[in-house]
């Protein structure tokens, strides 16, 4: 089921937002012209991800490093871990996510 996350002029290319939808801690980045959503929570001991760096499609959770790949939510060191990653859709400068996995 798709949610109304964001107005598109909201976040520039390269930003990141925290969002609650649905009761769920998402991440909604935005990188060359592309939206992607994962969790906020760092499937290692729960920090935000919000608060990490991004570079390019990867982001480091800002307790350990822990490197993701935003696009499917994959850690680099280990891709049976990942984050949540969900999927996302513009419609009339709408930003949306499917909230089914």
């Amino acid at each position: 089921m798709w949610f109304f996350a964001i107005n598109e002029n909201e976040l520039d290319d390269g930003g990141k937002k925290p969002l609650l939808v649905e009761g769920e801690k998402l991440l909604l980045i935005r990188q060359e012209g592309g939206f992607y959503a994962i969790s906020n929570k760092c499937p290692h001991m729960d920090c935000p991800l919000s608060k990490g760096s991004l570079e390019g499609f990867v982001i480091k959770c800002p307790c350990h490093d822990w490197l993701f790949d935003i696009r499917s939510g994959e850690f680099l060191n280990a891709r049976e871990i990942k984050v949540p990653a969900y999927g996302t859709k513009v419609t009339e400068g709408k930003v949306y996510v499917n909230m089914e996995r």
